[in-house]
């Protein structure tokens, strides 16, 4: 067995959002999405068997924060002494023309190109999509929130090397990826969005689900009742949502998944 410390760029494209959004989780996330996925990688990293990651004893995750929002990106040195990079969720659409947003989709057609290591989770497989030739746009069947079970693709099942068929995971998205880039694989559907995140080689893996959310569902609780206070959600979508918010999630899973991936035990 082998054991290995994990490097992580955080590319936090979502904390000042919350400032409008939902002020209050600043509060209990003082560095909003950075501060989440801290705890998030800490807490599974810690109870992380060597059989749940292909033989490696995982001993810590190292998340440097970035802000592509601001232009803070790596440097090639910076980028040499990492293990991959984490995309976290927006507000903002992969489509919408902002500068920033432009700019991120040429870093990452210049990171795929590199074939440095790209995941995270919502707004990261329709960012990647979006840059690397797929299509996003707003999801047909509409909103989908909280609580969903992802039926894995067969690619999926061969890509995490498991038996597993579905998993529950928190989601919150708008917008869905209408096309995959060339060479993509689905990574599985809930059956309201049919691309439930994606992989491509051994370098792109990234999830539709929030496992920050699905570890305290206080987060997406909050995020809902903002939406419906200022109805930019029906009552009724986040009415089912809350209905469902505290089931029990799979989030240990594919946090583990996305380890073995960083630690490149993941391929198509």
């Amino acid at each position: 067995m082998t054991a290995k410390n994990l490097r992580l760029a955080s590319f936090d494209v979502g904390t000042d959002d919350l400032r409008w959004w939902a002020p209050e989780i600043l509060e209990r996330y003082a560095d909003g999405f950075y501060t989440m996925h801290q705890q998030l990688f800490a807490e599974v990293c810690a109870q992380s068997e060597p059989d749940d990651l292909g033989g490696t004893t995982l001993k810590s995750v190292e998340l440097i924060k970035f802000e592509p929002r601001k232009g803070h990106y790596p440097s090639d040195a910076e980028l040499a002494d990492l293990d991959g990079i984490v995309i976290s969720g927006t507000a903002s659409g992969a489509y919408d023309q902002d500068e920033w947003i432009l700019q991120l989709q040429a870093v990452l057609r210049n990171y795929h190109q590199r074939q440095i290591k790209l995941s995270g989770f919502s707004f990261a497989p329709q960012i990647l999509a979006q840059a690397l030739g797929g299509k996003v746009d707003r999801n047909p069947p509409g909103t989908e929130l909280s609580v969903v079970t992802i039926q894995l693709s067969e690619a999926a099942r061969s890509y995490f090397g498991t038996d597993r068929t579905a998993y529950a995971i928190q989601v919150h998205h708008n917008d869905g990826i209408i096309q995959l880039p060339a060479e993509a694989a689905s990574l599985g559907t809930s059956g309201v969005t049919e691309y439930l995140g994606w992989m491509l080689g051994g370098h792109i893996l990234a999830f539709s689900g929030h496992p920050e959310y699905s570890r305290d569902p206080w987060i997406l609780e909050r995020m809902m009742r903002a939406e419906r206070r200022d109805n930019l959600v029906s009552a009724q979508h986040i009415d089912y949502g809350l209905r469902d918010l505290w089931l029990p999630t799979d989030y240990v899973w594919q946090t583990q998944q996305q380890f073995r991936f960083f630690l490149g035990q993941c391929s198509l």
